[in-house]
Formats: structure tokens, sequence, C-alpha cells
């Protein structure tokens, strides 16, 4: 499925070094021999992930050995993080004049009775336990979670004061979860995706956490065909192949490209490379020894709280804390800077959108013959302007077609 462009983009990410050499190659080296997993801990990774604090194995949990590989199933220690916390900006002219409402998208319901955010809970509860489930939203977004009690609100909620961006919502949830279940494996899923074909996405989910349990210095991302030069996703090309579980086509991370521009993305379109859908697995050591590496600045407030969480002092601790931190995109920050600490699960056979752009979410639903009640009014001002035009002209135009 196609992903939406942004309606507010941000610049390309700077190219990391050899960027044209990685242009230049096949879109997955599939000529190259296939390395195994002990083989990839380069230097350059371990170096990166070293410097980080390990936490100590709780009572009753194993440690990872020293070659970075369990042993043993993650099931037991795995977690899901899911993203909520966003201001729904890219979506806001679309929610308030379409669907009638100024709440994020990711507490809307576009199609259907369920909410993004019902959606995204249902996915994880098909992996993991309700207990095992952490939600992050911000302040002033309570009220929306009250709205779904009735099908029930699973897991735990982390509230943040204001919203910093991705890198401190990831960020919060993994400390708590590292005070409880320090060999935890997580899976992160944004709260605002479009995902057809659920049952083969959690196949896909599982078999990223079994690599992550396996490599357990790296951050697995899942990665989906693309169908265009899409500009205002993320985009990976794919390394040598690595060994892992049958039927899982896993990669080392060559590079990562965050919203590139045009051209770049055309290029990447026609190598073959795949966007990033930002769904990740990993052990909570990868990810925090990554976050060490790379925003100190963010992991350092939110280590120096994680005592509080869950207490009455939360409050308090977090809005001393966020005040201290910058807003940090975690794209940019270290999956852009960090390729070599990351691979990448060719997610094939699923289709899949952001939905971060009317347009997108229309295609989405026409390819799948969903006609929600409001797509009428949203394709009669297409038809006339040619383009998004918002405003009061449109409003006036859908209170009169419904009438």
């Amino acid at each position: 499925m196609k992903k939406l462009r942004n309606i507010r983009r941000e610049p390309a990410f700077p190219p990391t070094p050899h960027a044209e050499e990685t242009l230049s190659l096949p879109p997955a080296l599939q000529q190259q021999p296939r390395v195994s997993k002990e083989s990839l801990m380069t230097a350059s990774v371990r170096s990166t992930i070293d410097t980080a604090r390990r936490p100590e194995p709780s009572q009753g949990t194993q440690a990872p050995a020293e070659s970075g590989r369990t042993g043993r199933s993650p099931r037991g220690d795995l977690w899901v993080v899911v993203l909520a916390g966003g201001n729904g900006t890219r979506l806001q002219t679309f929610t308030r004049d379409v669907l009638g409402t100024e709440r994020p998208k990711q507490f809307c319901r576009i199609v259907g009775t369920r909410s993004m955010l019902r959606h995204t809970w249902d996915r994880a509860l098909q992996i993991v336990p309700a207990g095992r489930i952490v939600t992050v939203v911000t302040a002033g977004q309570e009220r929306y979670l009250r709205e779904e009690k009735g099908r029930g609100v699973p897991g735990t909620v982390l509230v943040q004061p204001e919203n910093k961006e991705t890198a401190p919502g990831l960020l919060l949830p993994l400390v708590w979860i590292a005070r409880r279940n320090p060999t935890a494996t997580v899976a992160v899923f944004p709260a605002d995706h479009f995902i057809w074909e659920e049952d083969r996405f959690a196949e896909h989910v599982q078999a990223a956490v079994g690599a992550a349990a396996d490599l357990r210095r790296h951050v697995i991302l899942l990665g989906v065909e693309a169908d265009g030069p899409e500009t205002g996703y993320g985009w990976i090309a794919p390394g040598k192949p690595v060994e892992s579980g049958p039927a899982t086509e896993l990669y080392a991370v060559q590079q990562f490209w965050e919203k590139p521009d045009r051209t770049t993305a055309a290029e990447l379109f026609r190598r073959g490379c795949f966007w990033n859908t930002f769904i990740l697995a990993g052990g909570l050591d990868a990810f925090l020894g990554l976050a060490e590496a790379a925003v100190p600045e963010v992991l350092t407030p939110l280590r120096s709280v994680a005592g509080c969480l869950g207490t009455p002092a939360e409050g308090a601790a977090l809005a001393e804390a966020y005040g201290h931190l910058p807003s940090t995109n975690l794209s940019r920050a270290f999956l852009a800077r960090h390729p070599e600490a990351l691979m990448v699960l060719a997610a094939r056979g699923m289709s899949w959108c952001d939905w971060g752009d009317p347009d997108r979410i229309v295609r989405s639903l026409r390819r799948f013959d969903r006609q929600p009640a409001w797509l009428p009014f949203y394709a009669e001002i297409r038809e006339d302007s040619g383009s998004w035009v918002p405003g009061n002209e449109f409003r006036h135009k859908r209170r009169g077609h419904a009438a």
C-alpha cells in the first residue's frame, strides 16, 4: 500500500558518508553470501552498544549471553510499547473539517467503529497479554482514553507532560519496563498505522521479535516493499542478508534515509529499497545502549526519574525531567545515524500505510473498497478544487451535502 506524503514536509536528513555508492548498489545485494549472526557484530556496533550501562538481570530471569544470543524464547519477556502521544498536526485539518473533531488522529474512528489506537491495541493483544502493553500519551489526551474504557484500556498508560517528539515518547516506557523486566524484548507500535493483513503482520512481528531475541545488540526494523517514490517516509537500503529463522528475510542496514528529496526517493524506489514502518523490535539493552550513545541528553533525565514512575511523585518528576528535554526525533537522531546497529526484516505481502495524509487515507480505503460516510464529502471537494483546500467553504459545502 502506498504511503502518504506529509502535509507539512520536513527537510531530508543529510546523507551519511558514501551515499552515492549506496544508491548505485543492487537493491538487496542478493548475490552476496549470507553472513552469520556472530560475524555481524562488528567493532563499530560493539563500540556503540557496549558503552551503555547494561541492566542487571532481575530475579528469576536469565541474563543475555555475552555473545549476544539468549538461547531461549523471548515470549515470556516480550512487551509492546504503543506510541500514541502525538499531536496529530499533519492530519489536523482533515480531522477537523471532514471528521468534525479536533482530536489527534490516533483517537479518531476514521473507518468503522474502532479508533486507530484501538486497532493498535488489538494488534498488540495478538502477541502479548494485556498486562505487557505500555501506551504513551500526552497530557490533555486522557479524556480520549476515557472513551475507550468500554472496551478496556490494556496494560499501563504513561502520560507525558508535553510532547517532545518520538525519542522521549519511546524512551519513557523503555525505562519504565527496565525497572520491571530488565532483560525484556520490546516491540514498538505507532498508533496511527493502517494495516490490512493483520494476521500476516503478527507473523512478521513475531519473526522480528525472534531475531531481536537472538541478536540482542541490534534493533530490528520492519521494512515494507515500496510502491512509489514517497518522500514522506523513511527509507532503508538493505545490506548483506543475515542468517535467521526459516521464512525470515533479514538484512543488515546499509543506509537509512529520513524523508529524502524527490530525486533520492526515485532512485531508492528504482533500487528496490524498503519503506521504514517505524515498527521496531529489540532487547532493552539494544534500545537503551543505542540511546545512550546517540541521545544521552534525552535518556539521562528519564532514567533519573524512573524510580518515581507509578508513584505519587510521578507527575512532578516527569514535569521536571521534560522541562530539560530537547525535542528529539527518533528517526533522525539515531536510526539514520547508526545503521550499523540496525537490521531490517522484509515484511512482504503486507498492506501498510501511515495515515498521516488525507490522500493516503482515501487511497487505502478505495483499494479495499471501504466507504465511510465522510468519503463523498472529501471526494467532492477534491474534484472541485483539484487539491486539499480546507476552510469555511468546504464546511459549508459539507453541511449542504448532508442536508
